[in-house]
């Protein structure tokens, strides 16, 4: 059984919502200070769209996504490492060189 987890804030109040992927189905715990509740889905498919609209209505109540686990990201953190003196997307500051912008004044010639 593949489990993750969410957790969304609020003050001092906590919810967590974990996903658990079963061979039945998905099911969708909710759990905050009031105890946990499970909601069973009969697929995967339908689990992500009720927690997707889930989400999206918690972060427009007031609610703040706080973490996720498990940890997917490997290696060390960058964030916080400097960079050098290089840029990293030289090549392309040549593309403004070479674009040419058409405005509204100027005869737009088409063959």
């Amino acid at each position: 059984m593949n489990t993750r987890q969410w957790i969304f804030t609020r003050g001092d109040e906590r919810l967590e919502l974990s996903r658990e992927d079963l061979r039945t189905g998905a099911n969708l715990v909710v759990g905050g200070a009031d105890g946990a509740r499970t909601i069973h889905f009969a697929t995967v498919e339908r689990l992500e769209r009720f927690q997707s609209d889930m989400e999206k209505f918690l972060l427009q109540t007031g609610w703040r996504f706080s973490e996720f686990s498990p940890e997917r990201r490997s290696g060390s953190e960058r964030r916080g490492f400097p960079r050098m003196a290089e840029r990293r997307r030289w090549w392309t500051d040549s593309v403004r060189l070479f674009t040419r912008r058409v405005t509204a004044r100027e005869p737009s010639h088409r063959f």
